[in-house]
């Protein structure tokens, strides 16, 4: 039976052909009349530069278009998973009452389910297993040097964690597949799947495997937005519309890697860096300096052009006297504030101890997304006010962040202008989206790179602090659906109506492959003899 005929005699998959067609029709008139939006706005210059730069994708973009997109919008704050928990039960339960008045009660079908059950069992084992582990180790550090310990070695082992996991969880589907199909081979989940006798047992079990469905399905959905915004995508490239003189860089004052809360490491983040045009990096790890020593022994070694600035974003949390992040420059040395200290660590000091220190050692520092509200003590700006800040000796403040620049940035740059502060701006990226802020600067000695040099000429404000509007809105979700999760439909919306025609041409070819490879594997399925299947389920080898 070839796959049209076994489409017009399967209702659902008729459905699902129809909603398939619709989608990529709407694809098809996306790429005939789709024009892509590029934003860049000069927010310390005030004004819409978008004619000096276009964005552009690589080829290999293409290939790859739809993954970076799932990336790019679930990002890591995983705020994603209100959808998971609030309608998954839902839906679960929709399912449960559909089956209970007759549907879904063919044999095959639950053999079909079976498999699947089981390989969500396994999901659970491997993925709450390795989360303990990692949890474990976490604890043991944080026992032992306190937050220090959190800040610095987290990232790592829950990435080694999770990637191995998902491997673990590849090779069991290839497995059971190998076993369904192969003629030598059987399952054996009679053990799994037995009934119970007593309507207790049976009850108990019942809340046993709804628990690990809705857990083991959470943590998988978890494990691979992990995988995603870990896998060093292709990004764009910022092309200027005049070439860049011999005296006019591109800099991005703020990134993170894996040697903190950063999802790249380092030098998948410098190889991001280079592809995208930008000429060189402040790494700005959270309390430590690891990255940008590891990222300037890269570029040396490899021999690539490109700047490493030396930074820390000095991290102090959200307890007593509150949140600040500052990022220092040019000291080859570790500052942590007081709730980070541990003994035979690096120097713990507060806020103000910390701005001397680094002023007096010849470097420079900034205070990044600042809390730009009333300050109960006078002024703006909490926990310490900004004439606190510039009394203290700042250089500067962000005035645009991942490229983000609303009212509170709005009023820094104003302050910064009028108190002789330096206006700076940094991507904060810590996933493998496309680069969204850099600095335009234009050094009177391009010979001269060092971090001195880069801060006299920032300080004159000339410069400019660019953040890009990769997907103007055109559809805006109020606030409070986006605290539960939408802002990922209200993304993905903005992306879609914002596309040009090579990604949309990307949408439709995996679309239809995705479409062709599960057609495929039911027309498989629903051809397997009833009798064979239950021998391969109930049968062992």
């Amino acid at each position: 039976m070839n796959i049209r005929t076994f489409v017009k005699k399967n209702k659902f998959f008729t459905i699902f052909s129809i909603i398939i067609l619709i989608w990529i029709v709407f694809l098809v008139i996306i790429s005939i009349i789709g024009e892509r939006t590029v934003i860049f706005f000069d927010v310390l210059g005030q004004v819409d530069v978008s004619s000096e730069f276009t964005s552009k994708f690589p080829l290999l973009r293409y290939f790859v278009e739809p993954f970076m997109v799932f990336a790019t919008i679930f990002e890591y704050e995983f705020t994603w998973m209100f959808l998971f928990l609030i309608f998954y039960p839902i839906l679960r339960v929709g399912y449960l009452y559909l089956k209970k008045k007759g549907m879904f009660i063919s044999n095959k079908y639950r053999y079909i389910t079976y498999l699947i059950v089981d390989i969500i069992y396994f999901c659970f084992k491997v993925l709450t297993l390795s989360i303990l582990l990692v949890a474990i180790y976490i604890l043991i550090g944080y026992l032992i040097q306190g937050y220090f310990f959190i800040s610095r070695y987290f990232m790592i082992p829950i990435q080694l964690a999770i990637h191995l996991s998902m491997v673990l969880i590849f090779l069991k589907i290839s497995f059971v597949f190998l076993k369904l199909f192969h003629p030598k081979l059987s399952l054996d989940l009679s053990k799994k799947f037995q009934k119970n006798k007593t309507q207790r047992r049976a009850r108990v079990q019942t809340i046993k495997r709804e628990t690990v469905l809705y857990v083991g399905i959470g943590l998988l959905l978890l494990s691979a937005n992990i995988v995603l915004i870990s896998t060093p995508f292709t990004p764009h490239e910022i092309i200027p519309t005049i070439p860049l003189d011999d005296d006019e860089f591109l800099f991005d004052f703020h990134v993170h890697t894996t040697f903190s809360d950063g999802w790249l490491t380092v030098e998948e983040r410098i190889n991001w860096y280079i592809q995208q045009g930008i000429s060189g990096a402040a790494f700005s790890d959270h309390d430590n300096i690891r990255g940008a020593k590891m990222a300037q022994k890269y570029v040396e070694e490899s021999h690539l052009e490109f700047i490493v600035f030396m930074a820390e974003e000095w991290t102090q949390n959200a307890n007593n006297p509150g949140e600040i992040h500052m990022n220092y420059f040019g000291l080859a040395e570790e500052i942590v504030p007081l709730e980070s200290y541990t003994p035979g660590g690096p120097l713990a000091m507060n806020a103000s101890d910390t701005i001397s220190y680094v002023k007096s050692n010849g470097g420079y520092i900034t205070v990044n997304h600042y809390n730009y509200e009333l300050n109960p003590n006078g002024g703006y700006g909490v926990p310490y006010s900004l004439d606190q800040l510039r009394d203290w000796g700042v250089d500067g403040f962000e005035i645009v962040n991942s490229a983000s620049y609303g009212w509170k940035y709005q009023q820094i740059r104003n302050y910064c202008l009028s108190n002789n502060l330096t206006c700076i701006g940094g991507s904060d990226i810590h996933i493998n989206e496309d680069l969204n802020t850099f600095i335009k600067l234009k050094l009177s000695d391009p010979t001269n790179l060092t971090v001195a040099n880069i801060f006299k000429t920032l300080k004159l404000n000339t410069h400019q602090v660019i953040a890009i509007t990769l997907n103007p809105k055109i559809v805006d979700f109020p606030g409070d659906l986006n605290d539960f999760g939408f802002y990922i439909l209200e993304d993905y919306i903005n992306y879609i109506l914002n596309m040009d025609t090579f990604q949309a041409l990307s949408w439709i070819i995996w679309s239809g492959l995705v479409y062709i490879l599960i057609i495929l594997m039911y027309q498989k399925l629903s051809h397997t003899n009833l009798k064979l299947l239950k021998d391969k389920i109930y049968k062992k080898d």
